[in-house]
């Protein structure tokens, strides 16, 4: 397993560092190339998901959310990464209802079924059609999933994902979801492990058909169920936001700091910055007035994220704290009280995901 997720985060990590090493070359060609850049780390950070959830960390964050949306904005990052000789076609229905499910797996999902089927179809001219529609399977269909079980009844949201690449044979239709298996002929590995694995967390079906030299068809089957009366609130929109006021950002990794702080200045916010918990405790006491929210580490040397929780919260016990770690939620959970944490934040996080954060928490306390 430690070879296999080697391998894997060193192709990644190529990726990168070879887009960073061309676009030094000719800073001109960074508009381009940043997009591949974002997908390599976005696959990386999938990577590190499933990693905490096989060592019992993970946690899924089931929430009220627009699936639709996400494949349209997962469709069109991917369009500018796989090879220019395979077209992805979307046929997204319009009246997707919302699913309960966490929105970082749907992107998990979208991104190894689309990024499999262009390897598939390799350096030769191809499609990769992705369709979202809404379906019944009612009791008498028989409807089965890939290992010949049959799909309870239901309404379900079904993501197809097809492609007309080499295809599959019997033996790798049998091994594709075993971790870590791969094989160069039909460019398919843990991404498949990990799709399932996901979809049947969220209580999902799977369905492939493939056969040798005519392309391969994906299906997930995503349950409907009726959600809270509250979903615009649970689901954060992604509209130009702006905020106001001074936050307390504690983080002890510099690179990290810096670019959090530049963030969050960029959203109209003042920033108060320290690397530890004793320090980010000592500047809150000296600007207790000023600070609206607090968005901290865990892992800290000298006073950790927990500790300094522990006191912030003797200090201030409705002082809105947002926990950005890297450990994984169940982790967290177990070591400080929900009650205490307005929210929550899993590195590596992109700007959209940190301005929907911290808008969420200060919107609740506001």
């Amino acid at each position: 397993m430690a070879g296999g997720i080697a391998h894997d985060f060193n192709n990644i990590l190529a990726v990168i560092m070879g887009y960073c090493s061309l676009i030094k070359m000719n800073y001109d060609t960074a508009k381009e190339r940043i997009p591949a850049i974002e997908v390599a780390a976005e696959r990386a950070a999938g990577l590190c998901r499933q990693m905490l959830t096989y060592a019992g960390k993970g946690q899924y964050i089931l929430v009220p959310t627009n699936i639709g949306s996400l494949a349209d904005e997962m469709v069109n990052m991917l369009r500018t990464t796989i090879n220019q000789n395979i077209v992805i076609r979307p046929n997204l229905s319009t009246d997707i209802p919302f699913i309960n499910f966490d929105a970082n797996q749907i992107r998990q999902i979208l991104m190894n079924l689309i990024i499999n089927a262009s390897e598939a179809i390799g350096e030769g001219h191809g499609e990769v059609l992705v369709s979202l529609t809404k379906v019944e399977i009612n009791a008498g269909q028989k409807e089965k999933d890939h290992d010949g079980k049959v799909i309870p009844s239901g309404w379900y949201v079904c993501l197809d994902v097809t492609d007309d690449g080499c295809g599959m044979d019997a033996e790798t239709m049998r091994r594709i979801f075993e971790p870590f298996y791969t094989t160069k002929f039909s460019g398919r590995g843990l991404g498949m492990a990990a799709v399932l694995g996901i979809i049947s967390a969220h209580n999902g079906e799977l369905q492939v058909c493939s056969q040798l030299g005519h392309g391969t068809t994906f299906k997930a089957y995503l349950p409907i169920q009726p959600v809270k009366s509250n979903e615009d609130k649970a689901v954060v929109t992604s509209s130009p936001w702006q905020g106001s006021g001074t936050v307390l950002l504690v983080e002890d990794e510099a690179q990290i700091r810096l670019i959090a702080k530049e963030l969050l200045e960029i959203l109209g916010f003042i920033v108060i910055d320290a690397s530890n918990g004793k320090e980010g405790l000592e500047l809150f006491q000296k600007n207790v007035k000023d600070i609206l929210l607090v968005v901290t580490d865990i892992g800290m040397p000298v006073m950790n994220g927990y500790e300094m929780i522990s006191e912030l919260k003797k200090l201030s016990p409705d002082l809105p704290i947002v926990i950005s770690s890297g450990f994984g939620d169940d982790d967290v959970n177990t070591q400080i009280a929900q009650s205490d944490v307005a929210g929550s934040i899993n590195k590596p996080y992109n700007f959209s995901q940190l301005r929907d954060v911290v808008r969420s928490v200060l919107e609740e306390y506001n």
